[in-house]
């Protein structure tokens, strides 16, 4: 058999950008590159796939943080991984191109101990992964191959059932199944033995049956399944897994009749030894607490049978590596949402994942809830039904657990319930019980599987703090200790958050209490959070200093009526200059720019002064004197917000490729999951998008698949500030109005129209129409007709525009010059030269002024002033005249 690929080049697309220039690398230098542009997150493996993947030599991952999230992505690794591990060597098939700044993410242990490729920057360190991959191309010689198992699948494997994420967990088994094959660098086990562990209800049995399902061809001998139902009683746990084992010997010939139990476990390993073919034992709901000497018993004498367990606590001195299962994680949680209730919708997604932080992720609560009201849903609107997700809790089920412990364990447990969701340190519970035997208490939570050790902190499971409940003097005293102890750990400020929302916490504590938690979600970005803390701190009795702290955060959330409302009486007060500074962003983000003008401060204090200067940039560039905004940052400033400034600006002014660089670098440095909604993050998406359809322009390189990759880049952005903040919130409308806008970019404008008409009367009630954002629609929309070729409309929309820039940004902004300029253009085309040609002359002079000559909408004005000495029978008759509405790339509509 030949190959037909060299390579089988395995990615998500959130990456396409960087794999496409990969793949066109690769295919350079001569290599076959299969490369799947068809299958989506949700879809199931093609035989295409299949046939392809085993027809490759090589397969190269591009790995992501995003690929271990999707199914396709480890369908890919896994197949390939099994099949170059029946060729030898796993490392010498599968290369990793690894984007991030670790390798955390990068889950099989083989491939963590293997060199893995950095990004390439540029096409000399691109030529060297190129070179690195046709040597791995060459030393393989033969295809991967396909290793089906031929043993009969067990049913309960072929049952539906719904499973999301868990992918690192389930390579976290594989590799502890497989630890004494590894190299020697990575650590051994003496057993080909997996526990996994976690309290009830998690999905422990669910990832068994997924790693099973997954990696069955790794087992060609099959999959035995032996259920122990977490009986307290290990005698009869044991007599149990005796039980299914004389059964097994049965089932494969084996004589263990009246064998004792150790003399047919031994004849029965024999067995399976003799046909040679590797088999996966799986022993679910093994007792909580059973010895060392207990659990010997139930592993396999025989290499040929991996092991894995699952348990709610296990023994922690039996030597056998444990995967320790959480609760899902938020994306996990609205994937299983979507896969529940079909519906990927940007506000019902964001409901979820308040159900999935306040539930703690857990797999049964949230598909019960889910699906008990999945028939409601088309009958609530997304408010009401997030309402109705808000309500559920799970408390139930670790009532009786937690009733059974002994004081103190219940007041540790209790004192978790009036924290934060964060790991509790274990410092904090010393202070607050003083004289309690806590390592004992702490002792006794671990064996019930209540709480788990990390380090000198314990993470209690969300559930299991909600059954606990509130203890009201518990509370306070726990208040007065972290505002003792604030400051000496970051995770406190989460905590003193959740303590201010104590109604038997004094209100003087919760009121600072909410100020080191505002200052927390603002330093970590999270908006909503900090939008909730502020609205809370306003309706305390706060000083001017906490409103002014409280209204920055309305701000960042794009409360911006609220914002200056909150700091406009405080402008005079011993805090002026944050008030001003607060006061003037909010007001520029409203378009009241002559209410700002005299408002925004003088020079700022010197500890203020990075943050102050990148607002007055912003105050700057939003009046168009974009050459003075830049004169005033420095290009090595390590504030992310200065240089996404910077490279807004840098692309303003036509330095794209620079721009493009250090957009990049901000999206990299929030580019992990607890950034993945970042505002920088998302804002500088926006920003990188942009400057890279105008590079593509220039150069010429205009490509469907970079653009789709791109368009979907912004679409994926929008949808996070839509979940986060709601449709109507001005961040998520601007957003919108970006999406909408590569419609024009791509010659698409009557699906720039219908995108326009739906967020018009929206854009038009949260700003009014004096607005820059509503300008920008305006203009938009006016492109559009442009490219219909309906050019007295243009006119109709182009010249009351003009009349409202002219009133609020004034009559020389580039912006209000960029309408003159294309109203001009339609005038032109219309036949009214005579109106024409003064517009477009005093515009191609302003615009000249104002931007570099790389500027693309300088470049547009220079050719148009040109073209206005042509008779207008020429412009008429002249085809690609709608490239100055900014039609590039013609497409079906």
């Amino acid at each position: 058999m030949t190959g037909s690929y060299d390579i089988f080049l395995s990615f998500t697309w959130a990456d396409s950008v960087e794999v496409n220039a990969l793949q066109d690398a690769l295919e350079a230098a001569g290599l076959r590159v299969f490369r799947d542009k068809e299958i989506r997150r949700f879809e199931g493996i093609t035989e295409k796939l299949d046939t392809a993947l085993a027809e490759s030599k090589v397969l190269l991952a591009y790995y992501s943080r995003r690929f271990p999230t999707r199914y396709a992505c480890q369908w890919e690794l896994t197949s390939a991984f099994l099949a170059a591990q029946r060729l030898g060597d796993p490392r010498r098939r599968v290369l990793v191109v690894n984007p991030e700044s670790d390798g955390n993410h990068i889950a099989p242990v083989e491939l963590e101990d293997a060199a893995y490729c950095a990004p390439p920057k540029n096409d000399q360190e691109r030529a060297i992964t190129v070179k690195r991959v046709a040597e791995m191309v060459r030393a393989a010689g033969t295809p991967l191959g396909s290793v089906r198992s031929t043993a009969p699948v067990l049913p309960r494997l072929l049952r539906p059932r719904r499973f999301v994420g868990r992918y690192r967990q389930l390579w976290a088994i594989h590799s502890a199944l497989h630890a004494r094959e590894l190299p020697a660098t990575t650590l051994r086990t003496s057993s080909a033995l997996a526990v996994v562990r976690g309290i009830a209800g998690l999905g422990k049995t669910s990832l068994a049956e997924q790693y099973a399902f997954l990696f069955r061809d790794a087992f060609p001998g099959g999959v035995r399944w032996l259920g122990l139902y977490g009986s307290d009683d290990p005698v009869g746990a044991v007599a149990r897994f005796h039980s299914q084992v004389r059964a097994i010997g049965e089932e494969l010939g084996a004589d263990v009749g009246d064998l004792p139990a150790e003399q047919a476990r031994s004849a029965v390993a024999r067995r399976v030894e003799a046909a040679g073919k590797p088999q996966l034992w799986i022993i679910d709901d093994v007792p909580s607490e059973l010895s060392g000497e207990v659990l010997d018993q139930l592993v396999m004498p025989t290499s040929f049978v991996r092991t894995v367990l699952t348990t709610r606590s296990g023994n922690p001195d039996w030597p056998a590596p444990v995967v320790e299962l959480t609760g899902l994680s938020e994306d996990e949680g609205s994937a299983l949402y979507t896969e529940i209730v079909g519906s990927d919708d940007p506000e019902e997604l964001a409901a979820a994942r308040r159900l999935v932080e306040r539930c703690g992720g857990h797999p049964i609560v949230l598909t019960s809830a889910v699906t008990a009201l999945r028939d409601r849903r088309g009958a609530v609107d997304p408010a009401g039904f997030a309402e109705v997700l808000d309500e559920v809790k799970g408390t139930g089920v670790l009532a009786d657990a937690v009733a059974g412990c002994e004081p103190t364990a219940q007041r540790i447990l209790r004192i978790a319930a009036a924290i934060s969701r964060a790991p509790v340190p274990a410092e904090l519970v010393r202070r607050v019980l003083p004289g309690e035997p806590v390592d004992q208490a702490v002792a006794e939570l671990a064996r019930r599987a209540l709480l788990i050790h990390l380090g000198t902190e314990w993470d209690i499971h969300a559930l299991v703090r909600d059954a606990a409940g509130l203890d009201d003097d518990l509370t306070r005293t726990t208040a007065s200790v972290v505002l003792e102890l604030t400051g000496n750990t970051g995770r406190l400020h989460q905590h003193a958050a959740a303590l201010a929302e104590h109604d038997c916490v004094p209100a003087e504590q919760r009121a600072r209490l909410l100020r080191i938690g505002l200052d927390w979600f603002r330093g970590q970005g999270d908006v909503v959070a900090a939008r909730e803390a502020a609205k809370r701190l306003l309706a305390a009795d706060a000083g001017p200093a906490d409103r002014v702290a409280a209204a920055a955060a309305l701000v960042d959330a794009g409360d911006f009526a609220e914002a200056a409302e909150v700091c406009r009486p405080l402008v005079d007060s011993a805090d002026a200059f944050h008030a001003r500074l607060t006061c003037a962003r909010a007001l520029d983000q409203l378009g009241r720019f002559a209410e700002a003008d005299p408002i925004w401060p003088e020079p700022s204090p010197d500890d203020e002064r990075t943050d102050a200067r990148v607002f007055m940039v912003v105050a700057k560039r939003m009046r168009g004197r974009f050459r003075e905004a830049l004169d005033l940052l420095d290009p090595d400033d390590p504030n992310p917000r200065a240089r996404l400034e910077i490279a807004r600006l840098r692309g303003i002014t036509g330095d794209l490729k620079p721009a493009r660089a250090i957009a990049e670098g901000v999206i990299r440095e929030h580019d992990s999951p607890d950034h993945e909604r970042h505002p920088v993050r998302l804002e500088a998406i926006g920003v990188h998008t942009e400057v890279e359809m105008a590079v593509d322009l220039t150069e010429f390189k205009v490509r469907d698949e970079n653009w789709d990759a791109l368009e979907a880049q912004l679409r994926s952005a929008r949808d996070e500030l839509t979940g986060l903040l709601g449709a109507e919130s001005p961040l998520a409308l601007a957003a919108g109005v970006r999406c909408a806008r590569t419609s024009i970019t791509r010659g698409r404008p009557k699906r720039a129209l219908r995108e326009f008409g739906d967020l018009e009367p929206r854009v038009r009630e949260v700003f009014r129409d004096h607005h820059p954002l509503h300008h920008w629609l305006s203009y938009s929309t006016a492109q559009a007709h442009a490219q219909l070729k309906r050019y007295d409309t243009v006119v109709g929309i182009l010249r009351p525009l003009l009349d409202r820039q002219r009133d609020s940004i004034g009559r020389h902004h580039p912006d209000t010059m960029r309408t003159q300029l294309d109203l001009g253009i339609a005038l032109m085309l219309t036949g009214d030269k005579a109106a024409a040609v003064p517009l477009v002359a005093e515009a191609e002079r302003r615009i000249g002024e104002a931007l570099g000559w790389r500027a693309e909408l300088r470049n547009r004005a220079w050719v148009t002033g040109l073209l206005m000495n042509l008779p207008v029978v020429v412009w008429q008759l002249f085809p690609h005249l709608d490239n100055l509405f900014g039609k590039k790339s013609p497409e079906e509509d």
